[in-house]
């Protein structure tokens, strides 16, 4: 009777790989993984861009969602979603001073974001969160702007079976989003995180996000590690007095053990790999598939589950 009362909640991770599905519930030592599923794509489903249509197959793309609500025996309903890194600007921006209100921030980071995006400002959709103030009393944010036709392509094609996103945000953040309880808020500290086809580099100084940056680039890609090295060496220049004392990093790719020895090989800091099971509790799911589950594939989706409470 308790666990009907309690509520489920949903995450969908869209890829150009394929769709992630998650159920978890909140209970009182932390969450429970209910469910998961990962349905893949066929070939040039997606053509993933910042400005164009990212739906190259609409029908293959909305034949795949539908067998993932089928197995998921969902209904419709409200999810979080997580859509690619790759279509979505995320920027750390700095100001003298912020507005009042929230639609100033708004038209604010706008006018200071149009000559830096490869849409029409007057068409995009921001989001942001506000950050501690630097030393010199600027203040920041954390940002994220995407396209209003991508990112409703991308609604749209949901509606058609039924689901309606709540609250959409690109992988990258819905995966640092789960795993940042595992960062302490001490020193200075990195997380980088390795998703399909694209790594991102958060830094903090004793808790506070000082740092961002993401890559385009994969672990398969003969120029990941020194794309890497190229996005430490930039948190280094823009703060030359600091060094990164541990790195944590998380992959939904796999390849754990290699990018921690890669990832050691490009400074003195201590490197170490976050794990999903620290996080959510997996172990009935695991049980019931009769085999170890590559948890960390699904940090993103999970990730998106989450917001829905926030």
């Amino acid at each position: 009777m308790l666990r009907r009362l309690q509520r489920v909640l949903t995450g969908m991770e869209i890829t150009c790989e394929g769709v992630k599905l998650v159920r978890i519930l909140r209970e009182k030592r932390g969450w429970k993984l209910m469910g998961c599923l990962s349905v893949p794509f066929p070939e040039e489903t997606l053509k993933l861009s910042y400005k164009n249509q990212n739906v190259n197959d609409p029908q293959a793309f909305t034949r795949v969602i539908r067998e993932v609500v089928r197995r998921a025996e969902i209904k419709g309903g409200r999810l979080g979603l997580a859509i690619p890194s790759e279509v979505v600007k995320v920027s750390i921006q700095h100001y003298p001073e912020l507005p009042g209100s929230g639609d100033e921030i708004e038209r604010m980071v706008g006018w200071w974001s149009r000559k830096s995006l490869p849409f029409p400002v007057e068409g995009s959709r921001i989001s942001y969160h506000v950050l501690s103030p630097t030393t010199r009393g600027e203040r920041r944010l954390l940002v994220a702007i995407g396209f209003k036709e991508v990112i409703r392509e991308y609604e749209m094609d949901l509606r058609e079976v039924r689901i309606y996103p709540e609250v959409i945000r690109p992988s990258c953040l819905n995966q640092f989003n789960f795993y940042q309880e595992r960062i302490p808020p001490s020193g200075v500290t990195g997380f980088l995180g390795l998703l399909e086809n694209f790594f991102t580099l958060f830094v903090f100084d004793a808790g506070d996000l000082i740092f961002y940056h993401g890559v385009r680039r994969g672990f398969s890609d003969i120029h990941f590690f020194q794309d890497v090295e190229m996005t430490l060496d930039l948190f280094q220049s823009e703060n030359p007095n600091m060094e990164i004392e541990k790195l944590f990093f998380a992959t939904q790719s796999g390849y754990g053990p290699e990018l921690k020895k890669g990832l050691e090989s490009l400074g003195e800091m201590e490197v170490l790999e976050l794990d999903a099971r620290d996080i959510i509790n997996a172990s009935e799911i695991e049980s019931s598939a009769n085999g170890t589950l590559d948890l960390d594939r699904y940090a993103s989706a999970i990730g998106a589950a989450q917001s829905l409470l926030e």
